[in-house]
């Protein structure tokens, strides 16, 4: 549990908190490239962090996101003409660009000199793999952008969306850090024979050396008193997910584990969980795509959840169908709208017959089985207070201990160290083979690889397949 004062510290996001200045030294999320098509495109209301503001692109294709108000007499800026480079207010004409200059105040005499004088407040962007960021923390405080390895890949290797969760980030965020709920949640009634996030069998990700477990696998313990509701979902004493080492490398929030794999041999993982402040990697990916799932809040009640899966190769079309259409990756959308079909609103289409017979939860998306729990813990905004934790909750509680412990630094202005490390963000999760009994160098390695990009570690296994294959040939 949280006490009520260390709830409101790191739930808290608006302009002035410890947790929103926090938020505002990193840069974030804030809307998709799509919703802005080309030059000169309608303007688009933008809410984050509770500011209002407007994105748009000008006419040379640059990305501006200002104040939702004029700041001659607060009119709306949505309303505003967009063109020659610039958002022009249409109450007075005042015109500003992309970086919040005033270019133009042409309803009074003075304003040739007057327009010097006058700014709109903006924050700078940047945009890549279909997602527009921006920086909203001081101008002098700036970071580099992230070296997210999804800044080198063309748009055909990527699929992304928004949707708007009715919930605080964290609440959302700590779905990702609850390693007890997957084996119940996520499940179906058939020990995960028919669950469509083992449809693509054992494949393994030739690049983080991952496979999908499915821990339902075998009989049941004749002891187990709820064979069919609980069976191999029951976390027994010494359960191998109970023994993760957490730790920081570089920032960046790691789970350590030891396994045995089906050919007998151990293996340590190594497991990116979190770069702060919102980036999460887990998500169901098809084989060799990599997953983003990135949470910003609205405001303290209202979140947007950016969901990304990208490859190194181009998108298939049958890529595409999966994401798009296959209705258990992503949530089916209202259309023309970044709203899901199933929602707080009408239950998430819960299937009680489903419930019954297949699905665990009765939900048949794989986000919107999250969501439907995330929603609604004592409401928009945890209470938790009244929460009673165990030992299954120790990945939740460590991210909570290290965003507490960055709240309470910047409250006590120690700046965060991790938006003057872009490289950790492109660290990602690896393995390695336990040689000789040695778990401690295996780690050691699995770090070290998990520092390289994605793009490095592609090259490192190019190079191992042709210098196996030259050998077998010779």
């Amino acid at each position: 549990m949280l006490s009520v004062d260390d709830n409101e510290l790191v739930t808290n996001t608006n302009p002035g908190t410890p947790m929103g200045e926090l938020f505002r030294r990193y840069w974030l999320p804030v809307a998709l490239s799509e919703e802005l098509p080309g030059p000169d495109c309608v303007p688009v209301k933008v809410k984050i962090m509770d500011e209002d503001l407007i994105a748009f692109r000008d006419t040379s294709g640059r990305v501006g996101l200002i104040d939702a108000f004029c700041p001659h007499r607060g009119a709306p800026m949505y309303f505003g003409r967009n063109e020659e480079d610039g958002l022009r207010c249409v109450y007075h004409g005042w015109k500003f660009d992309t970086t919040g200059k005033c270019t133009d105040v042409p309803n009074t005499p003075e304003g040739d000199t007057y327009k010097n004088k006058v700014r709109i407040d903006a924050y700078p962007t940047h945009e890549t793999a279909g997602i527009i960021f921006a920086y909203m923390g001081p101008a002098e405080k700036q970071p580099p952008f992230p070296d997210f390895d999804f800044n080198k890949i063309p748009m055909e290797n990527v699929y992304v969306t928004k949707f708007q969760l009715e919930c605080n980030w964290l609440q959302a965020t700590e779905g990702d850090f609850d390693p007890s709920h997957v084996p119940f949640l996520h499940s179906t009634l058939d020990d995960n024979r028919t669950n469509p996030q083992f449809q693509f069998g054992n494949t393994r990700n030739n690049l983080l050396g991952s496979r999908p477990v499915n821990s339902l696998e075998g009989p049941v313990p004749e002891d187990e008193p709820f064979p069919f509701a609980v069976g191999n979902r029951r976390f027994r004493k010494d359960d191998r997910r109970a023994k993760d080492d957490l730790l920081d490398v570089d920032g960046a929030f790691y789970a350590v584990s030891r396994i045995t794999r089906p050919d007998g041999k151990e293996q340590a993982n190594v497991t990116l969980r979190y770069l702060m402040p919102i980036f999460c990697p887990p998500g169901i990916v098809r084989p060799n795509h990599f997953a983003g799932n990135f949470r910003v809040p609205i405001d303290n009640t209202h979140m947007w959840f950016f969901r990304l899966r990208w490859a190194l190769d181009p998108m298939t079309p049958e890529d595409f169908v999966y994401y798009k259409q296959g209705g258990y990756a992503y949530p089916e959308m209202v259309p023309g709208t970044y709203r899901t079909k199933a929602s707080v609103f009408n239950d998430y289409d819960v299937d009680r017959l489903g419930q019954k017979n297949h699905l665990y939860s009765g939900i048949k998306t794989f986000p919107l089985q999250d969501i439907a729990m995330m929603e609604n813990q004592w409401g928009p905004l945890a209470k938790r207070e009244k929460e009673h934790l165990v030992a299954m909750d120790y990945h939740m509680i460590y991210l909570r201990k290290k965003l507490i412990a960055a709240a309470k630094a910047m409250r006590d202005g120690i700046e965060p160290a991790e938006p003057w490390l872009p490289e950790t963000y492109h660290y990602h999760s690896a393995t390695e083979t336990i040689e000789n009994g040695d778990y401690e160098g295996a780690v050691f390695r699995a770090i070290e690889k998990a520092k390289r990009s994605i793009f490095e570690v592609a090259q490192m296994v190019t190079a191992s397949s042709e210098a196996a294959a030259n050998n077998a040939a010779i």
